[in-house]
């Protein structure tokens, strides 16, 4: 096993060097560091083969001598393309320097050589010891790009769905009577089996045997892939290299499979990020709040696969390039302080590292719809905000003769049109209609507590003249001004029944 530390500040650009690295090269144990303490730590207790330091993170002398007694082989990185930056590099020791941006294939073709540096130097891996049934195929010939030809043996990798497994897994493959004796060589990730024959064998039957034979005993998912390549030139490390992006294929359809390929698998290109016109689909689908077309959209792109299956790798870009679009819908409704910021980040991880499609398409939706619902309530809390303020506002301002819709719009800061819309929807009256019932509570009560005319009430609760006042009170109240003060001042006995006088 390979052990590598990534030292970076910047905690999701090491998150996703480390991702790149994982999907990329197998038998490699990766570890993270965002400051300088936590990476003193894992230099001096871990003693990393490899170290991928950003050179920002903090400074280097306090490390120096760490490195100086493990002596990992250094890959520096920095955006600084000067004098002083390479001098810095040289100073501690690094192998290979870095300038940002640079592409992932140039990190990967480093570290690549690095481990076979390593290898030559160790004369062994820091994996499981090589069990080997016949002398002929040792680890060394898996990973290292020799000539041995890999013709005349059939690979199967062996997937379980939880690696936690894989040690009783190995146990029980070494007791599996197969028809010709396996070479086994257990990995981080995974199993491969080599098959030494030349006699026509049924693989498919025997392996579709084998998981339910395990299946009876452990219930622990597994995915079978066997590698049937006929290829006289292809050597065994390319063989190797072509099963272990077979079993990739465990991404798009699961566990509890056997996978047969007689050919090399080749990925079907996509574009990793979404196009002008997805972005604007995107936008639309999040400010309608359109979870159907939403569903339908991730459906499409990252369920249904008719002919041949894309490069998962740009298939988890793909999706944090949506995830991005979700997270700027976020950041506009102000939802992005609270607990759907951790959220956010649990998706983020699971789009890097969740084995399966389905679980990441299935999470981001729950995650969505979450997002649509907060921003549906705070919307609807914003908009009953407005109405208390409009409401407050015609108490405190009724008496104004010329008070209409435009003055309360411009103290809110609305449309007309649209206040119009939001004052029927939340409150079932018109802005007219809640202004009306204010004036004539007013009204009520001037005219059973005060001796005021009905010329000066009406004045008073925002009316030009008095007869506009009193047909408006007659249509609300049922009753004329005079009426009602008389039938509400009347003298009532202990019963509550008028009083002749």
């Amino acid at each position: 096993m390979i052990e590598m530390l990534i030292a970076d500040h910047d905690e999701f650009e090491a998150k996703g060097i480390k991702w790149l690295i994982e999907s990329s090269i197998s038998n490699v144990q990766v570890k993270v560091a965002t400051n300088i303490l936590d990476t003193i730590s894992v230099l001096e207790n871990e003693k990393p083969d490899i170290f991928i330091y950003e050179m920002n993170i903090g400074s280097e002398d306090s490390f120096k001598k760490v490195i100086k007694i493990n002596e990992p082989y250094i890959i520096s990185l920095t955006m600084e393309a000067t004098f002083e930056a390479a001098k810095k590099a040289i100073d501690i020791g690094t192998k290979c320097l870095l300038i940002k941006p640079f592409s992932p294939q140039e990190l990967l073709n480093h570290i690549h050589f690095f481990i076979r540096e390593l290898d030559s130097k160790k004369q062994h891996f820091h994996a499981a010891p090589t069990m080997i049934l016949q002398e002929e195929v040792v680890y060394d010939h898996l990973f290292l790009e020799e000539n041995k030809t890999a013709e005349r043996y059939v690979f199967i990798a062996f997937q379980l769905e939880k690696t936690k497994q894989l040690s009783k897994f190995n146990l029980y493959l070494k007791d599996y009577l197969f028809p010709v004796p396996p070479s086994i060589f257990p990995l981080s990730d995974m199993t491969i089996c080599l098959f030494d024959t030349t006699n026509n064998i049924d693989w498919d039957m025997i392996c579709k045997r084998l998981m339910h034979d395990w299946q009876e005993t452990e219930h622990e998912p597994l995915c079978i892939i066997i590698n049937s390549e006929t290829n006289p030139e292809i050597t065994i490390h390319e063989k190797y290299l072509h099963t272990k992006k077979m079993t990739e294929v465990t991404f798009f359809v699961g566990y509890q499979q056997v996978l047969s390929f007689n050919k090399e698998l080749k990925w079907r290109f996509i574009d990793p990020f979404l196009t002008p016109n997805e972005q604007r689909q995107w936008i639309c689908f999040l400010n309608e709040r359109n979870k159907e077309g939403i569903s339908d959209f991730l459906v499409r792109e990252f369920l249904k696969f008719t002919d041949s299956y894309p490069d998962p790798s740009l298939l988890r870009i793909r999706l944090t390039s949506i995830l991005a679009q979700i997270r700027r819908h976020m950041k506009s409704a102000n939802i992005d302080q609270n607990i759907y910021e951790q959220e956010y980040l649990k998706i983020f991880d699971t789009i890097l590292y969740e084995p399966l499609i389905f679980r990441i398409v299935q999470r981001l939706m729950i995650f969505t719809t979450k997002i649509l619902d907060a921003v549906l309530e705070i919307s609807r809390s914003n908009h009953l905000d407005i109405i208390e303020k409009c409401l407050h506002y015609i108490e405190l301002n009724f008496w104004k003769q010329n008070l209409d819709l435009t003055d309360l719009a411009n103290f809110v800061g609305r449309n007309p049109t649209y206040l119009s819309h939001l004052f029927v929807e939340k409150t079932n009256k018109t802005f007219r209609e809640s202004l009306t019932e204010c004036r004539m509570n007013e009204a009520k009560k001037l005219l059973v507590e005060t001796d005021m005319s009905i010329k000066e009430i009406s004045a008073l609760t925002g009316f030009q003249n008095q007869h506009y006042f009193s047909k408006v009170f007659k249509n609300s109240v049922g009753k004329s001004p005079k009426q009602f003060r008389m039938l509400e001042s009347a003298p009532t006995s202990k019963d509550g029944e008028e009083i002749n006088q």
